[in-house]
């Protein structure tokens, strides 16, 4: 019987039931106590169920009575690995090595301590002392391989894992590992076959799925990188990396039938910020008018609002309002898609005719509340951009009249009121607003005074305490400084978490990995200048992805930096200084810099080199810059969209902003204007005046840059660009594989004049002075 339940305790380890092998067991040591195997046996099952103290307690107890139970030595050290106690590890094993001298499992767990503490040549001699001892131990050859890959040598890892698959053909890992090297060597179709031998032998394998999706999109198979990204996310659903690949992936696609998976999963992505909302705003409009909810309210050749018209109580706003992809697109992120903003726009006027009929305001059902609430906070993200009438705009004009006049008075107010006014005008700009605070409401209405009353309210209370730094009296900067405070730019609602943060060196070096980069002076704790830091995106994504830094971000607009510091303390971030400044005069600080970051600035100076020039002088030797400047050639729409808007004499106000968007929508469908009404930015108040209403802009080339970075001591290590914009470079310049040649990207450029539609945005190195001159 004893002899039975031992053999039923070894099936259950080798199927992976620790928990049942562990009860089996425990009843054998009881008529067994003195037996120091089955002792042993307990420790391997408290070891696999993830209670290390237990495990190592019996690993202890072996000992004490058989000092040279191999696998008791084996598990011990392995265990002292797993709680990363290497060193604790290494010195076990010397002693145990000394007394076993000839056990390849101890050289193999030896190695992995070494590996593990950075010492990759040490680990190679234990791995292949190891695979003498016993020429068939595959995890020997794969984890040569993985040091190999550690060293910087992944073509000669390939062999190691050869061997390793052809010990054992099912070892999923060496499979996953031999598709990273691959992949590393740029050879993605050989990566891909490896990966799906690691899925094949493993299909909970989450990193291979992972990374198969990784390969598959660079080689343009966008379509099963998705898949590939959604299987990872199935078995890994908070990974973060995951996630922001899923959504960066989806948001390049277009869907021409409803897709039910996408639609549920992009509704997640943009509630949880995966991405930043904005990337997934078309492919969520696409979803949307693909859907009943949407598409049975529309006309399909005009895309007017048809509630009218239709019956049933299926086809009310109350659909609308349970819709999570319609609702989390509204609270989240500006639409854009002209036929769904006509659709918002007509609900707009649905939703105001509505609160202005006798016994209507009240708002109906929850979800009408729901999806009005929803408009209405969209309203306010996109700052009023929607097109009204004259005659509209005075009708909701005078409901909030009324509700200024009930909130003095302390009368009721019906929910469907303060929701239709809020539509039209921040609820902040009427005077006592922050009374509406005081009520009950309900829930649908809370997030939208939260949004127009309180946080408005926090952010002059924020405004009034962010330090000036400089002083701001250059005549363009004060008309910079104008249109932002009167547009802060953007209107951000959420910022995707980052994954762990890493130094900047380790993080360009994996960006970039074929640039020589010099090791930064104070890598451990950066001092960073993002210097026109707008509303704080940027300095956010910054403050999550590096390490240990001291961040400075300033801005001109005192209104841009009370909405940033808003958001970051939302967000808990507690490492960036806000303040205002001038960039021309940073100078004045007499402070310099590890990393200096500024993205689209620099063009909105009326000598933009001489600012950049500035910053480079704050800079650091091996100092890292990250720039972004407008592109003469991918610009051309846009300076033509404002020729026209010049030629129809239209200014910077609201009004006027409206009136010169639906105008462009109209050019647009006689002869196309491309960028200008197709980017994001065309479609949010702030957002449209930025792109083509800016009171100072220039563009650059190529030709430019390249010549300024020469002259100024800088070493050129990369653009940010996207997957398949860096592999179409590297197949037309292949005798460039760091990318970095600058006049061969002037050549892709003029072949692709759309490549840097957003900017050109680039990292640079400052050479040390010996090395520059």
């Amino acid at each position: 019987m004893a002899n039975s339940r031992l053999d039923k305790a070894f099936e259950l380890l080798d199927a992976g039931n620790y928990h049942e092998a562990s009860r089996v067991l425990k009843l054998l040591a009881l008529k067994k106590p003195a037996d120091i195997e089955i002792l042993y046996l307990i420790g391997v099952a408290e070891s696999g169920m993830g209670d290390h103290a237990k495990a190592g307690a019996c690993f202890d107890r072996v000992l004490a009575r058989a000092p040279s139970h191999e696998g008791a030595i084996y598990n011990k050290a392995r265990l002292l690995n797993m709680l990363h106690r290497h060193r604790d590890a290494l010195a076990f094993l010397e002693l145990a090595i000394g007394t076993i001298p000839a056990n390849p499992w101890l050289y193999l767990i030896r190695g992995n301590s070494q590996a593990a503490l950075g010492s990759f040549g040490a680990a190679i001699a234990d791995f292949d002392k190891a695979s003498s001892l016993n020429p068939e131990l595959a995890e020997a050859h794969a984890n040569k391989g993985n040091a190999l890959r550690a060293l910087g040598r992944p073509e000669d890892s390939l062999d190691c894992y050869l061997r390793a698959v052809g010990i054992r053909p099912d070892y999923a890992e060496a499979w996953f590992n031999r598709g990273a090297a691959l992949a590393e060597l740029g050879r993605h179709e050989e990566a891909l076959a490896s990966y799906d031998q690691a899925v094949r032998f493993k299909p909970d394998h989450a990193e291979a799925w992972l990374n198969r999706g990784l390969a598959l999109s660079c080689l343009q198979r966008h379509a099963e990188a998705l898949a590939c990204f959604y299987k990872h996310l199935v078995l890994r659903p908070d990974s973060i990396q995951g996630r922001q690949l899923y959504a960066e992936r989806i948001s390049e696609m277009r869907f021409e039938t409803i897709a039910p998976a996408a639609y549920s999963t992009v509704a997640a992505a943009l509630s949880e910020a995966w991405t930043s909302p904005s990337r997934l705003s078309r492919v969520a409009c696409n979803l949307l008018l693909l859907s009943p909810a949407v598409n049975r309210l529309t006309d399909p050749v005009t895309g007017a609002f048809m509630f009218d018209a239709l019956n049933g109580d299926g086809d009310r706003p109350d659909r609308l309002g349970a819709d999570p992809l319609l609702h989390a697109l509204l609270t989240t992120t500006p639409v854009c898609d002209d036929r769904l903003e006509d659709f918002l726009t007509a609900a707009r006027r649905h939703l105001l005719d509505s609160a202005l009929k006798p016994g209507e305001a009240g708002g109906g059902p929850a979800a009408n509340l729901a999806f009005y609430g929803a408009l209405a906070r969209q309203c306010f993200i996109n700052e009023y951009v929607f097109f009204c009438e004259d005659g509209e705009l005075q009708a909701a004009a005078r409901l909030r009249d009324l509700l200024a006049a009930a909130l003095g008075n302390a009368q009721e107010i019906a929910p469907l009121s303060i929701l239709a006014v809020a539509a039209y005008f921040p609820l902040c700009s009427i005077k006592g607003s922050g009374a509406l605070l005081d009520r009950a409401w309900p829930d649908e209405v809370m997030p939208v005074l939260i949004q127009q009353v309180r946080e408005p309210l926090e952010e002059l209370r924020l405004k009034s305490s962010i330090p000036q730094l400089t002083p701001i009296d250059d005549a363009v900067s004060m008309e910079v400084r104008r249109q932002y405070e009167e547009n802060p730019y953007p209107r951000w609602v959420r910022a995707p978490r980052e994954a762990a943060p890493e130094s900047i060196g380790a993080y360009l070096r994996d960006k970039f990995p074929g640039v020589a980069i010099e090791p930064l002076g104070n890598e451990r704790k950066p001092d960073i200048l993002i210097a026109g830091c707008g509303t704080g995106q940027h300095p956010v994504l910054t403050a999550q992805l590096f390490a240990g830094v001291n961040l400075l971000a300033i801005d001109l607009s005192a209104a841009s930096l009370g909405y940033a510091r808003r958001k970051t303390e939302e967000m808990g971030i507690r490492s960036i200084e806000y303040a205002q400044a001038d960039i021309l005069k940073l100078g004045l600080l007499g402070r310099s810099f590890d990393v200096i970051e500024s993205i689209g600035v620099l063009h909105h100076l009326e000598k933009p080199l001489e600012g950049w020039r500035l910053l480079v002088s704050l800079l650091r030797p091996n100092g890292f810059m990250h720039v972004a400047f407008y592109s003469e050639l991918a610009d051309r729409d846009i300076v033509r969209a404002r020729r026209l808007i010049a030629e129809k004499g239209y200014g910077t106000s609201a009004a006027d902003i409206r009136r010169a968007r639906r105008m462009l929508r109209e050019a647009d469908r006689a002869d196309s204007l491309g960028s200008a009404v197709r980017m994001a930015d065309f479609y949010s108040l702030s957002e449209c005046r930025d792109l083509l209403f800016h009171v100072q802009e220039q563009r650059m080339t190529l030709d430019a840059i390249r010549e300024f970075i020469a002259g100024n001591g800088l070493s050129f290590l990369g653009f940010d660009a996207d997957m398949s914009i860096a592999q179409a470079y590297k197949s037309r310049f292949p005798d460039d594989p760091a990318a970095t040649n600058l006049a061969n990207w002037q050549q892709f450029e003029s072949g692709n004049p759309d490549t840097f539609v957003g900017m050109y945005r680039f990292w640079l190195q400052k050479r040390e002075r010996s090395a520059a001159g």
